[in-house]
């Protein structure tokens, strides 16, 4: 039995300090004609025990957005979207349920930049890292330096900015809807040499949804979920090299291999919390030299990506797969992506663990 992608929905990323978790979700469904009738409900949040002091998330969205149906909450960290469309579609597959509700949702604004920031950082390894003071803007300072240092120029990483907020000024619910030039680039605030603040992603609240189902849409081609797998990296103080990003290198080179898919014709959202990320696994891939040229990619994160659509943390991978979904049915901020393939990428912190689901027309 498959199992498609047949609607969703995306409130704009932003500080919504007016709404909460509960708040968020009800909205988005609100906004979601296809969620209405569902026979499960998945949550995908990574931070609500920390930021709102609530366990059992999924229970408590579900009675608030007034669905009588089994639900669940998944927590796998930055990954944590991915991991409910995963497992919505398996549910689908295996006929256990009829059309699943995937809702990631999260709320990052609540507290101080430097309490948000904290909690972020926890998407490390607390005993070891935390504790020491490493931070993600850390270990992506190390990683960039590493790749600088063999040969890889400073201009691949203000491009992949520019590039995305370029991208997201045309989408409605992308945070960072504004161009940047090289020049306010490098003005920009220093978080660890040489990571700056347009180097890092858009940190806002948000909520997607996306709804998986047995069949597809009655005349529309409902994208079919035909791969999602997941790897397990090394911890990034135990590697060699902080930018050998192997887990995600070599969960997208099988996907790739298996569907006999090529990212630069496939729509592609692809995790970049910060620019020296993406441009690791595409080099890892073999796609990118040192001069980062993208002009061979055609459909490559549209949305803005984490670094201008935001990253709302657990609930990013479901504004992935919404997006592709988008952009391979109706468009998204008037653009399509007339491509078999749409593929999201998710990671959490650096390459502790990797997701990958893929859509195919």
């Amino acid at each position: 039995m498959g199992a498609y992608v047949v609607g969703g929905a995306a409130l704009k990323i932003d500080r919504h300090f007016e709404l909460g978790y509960k708040d968020l979700a009800y909205r988005v469904v609100r906004d979601c004609p296809e969620c209405s009738d569902v026979d499960y409900v998945i949550v995908a949040s990574a931070l609500p025990e920390l930021s709102a002091h609530q366990v059992d998330l999924g229970i408590h969205v579900v009675q608030w957005i007034g669905r009588r149906v089994p639900a669940l909450r998944v927590e796998s960290g930055e990954s944590s979207g991915l991991a409910a469309v995963d497992l919505a579609a398996s549910l689908v597959s295996s006929g256990r349920a009829r059309r699943v509700l995937v809702l990631g949702v999260e709320k990052v604004t609540e507290y101080p930049t430097y309490t948000a920031n904290y909690f972020y950082s926890l998407t490390l390894d607390y005993e070891y890292e935390v504790l020491r003071g490493i931070s993600p803007p850390a270990y992506a300072a190390l990683a960039m330096k590493e790749l600088m240092n063999s040969g890889v120029r400073r201009e691949c990483f203000s491009g992949w900015a520019i590039r995305m907020h370029e991208n997201a000024v045309s989408v409605p619910h992308a945070m960072l809807r504004f161009k940047i030039s090289l020049e306010s680039f490098k003005d920009s605030q220093v978080l660890a040499e040489p990571l700056t603040l347009y180097d890092s992603f858009a940190s806002g609240d948000g909520a997607a949804a996306v709804v998986v189902s047995s069949k597809p849409n009655e005349g529309d081609s409902s994208p079919e979920i035909v791969y999602s797998g997941a790897e397990v990296g090394l911890p990034a103080y135990l590697r060699d090299r902080v930018s050998d990003l192997t887990a995600s290198v070599g969960l997208l080179r099988r996907a790739a291999e298996r569907l006999g898919l090529d990212l630069r014709r496939a729509a592609v959202e692809l995790h970049d919390s910060y620019t020296v990320y993406p441009i690791a696994i595409l080099k890892g891939l073999g796609y990118l030299d040192d001069r980062c040229d993208l002009g061979g990619f055609e459909y490559l994160n549209l949305s803005g990506g984490l670094k201008a659509r935001g990253h709302p943390v657990g609930a990013t991978g479901v504004y992935q797969v919404y997006e592709i979904f988008k952009l391979m049915t109706d468009g998204l901020g008037g653009r399509t992506a007339p491509a078999e393939y749409g593929l999201a990428h998710s990671m959490s912190g650096p390459d502790n663990s990797s997701r990958v689901v893929v859509l195919r027309r």
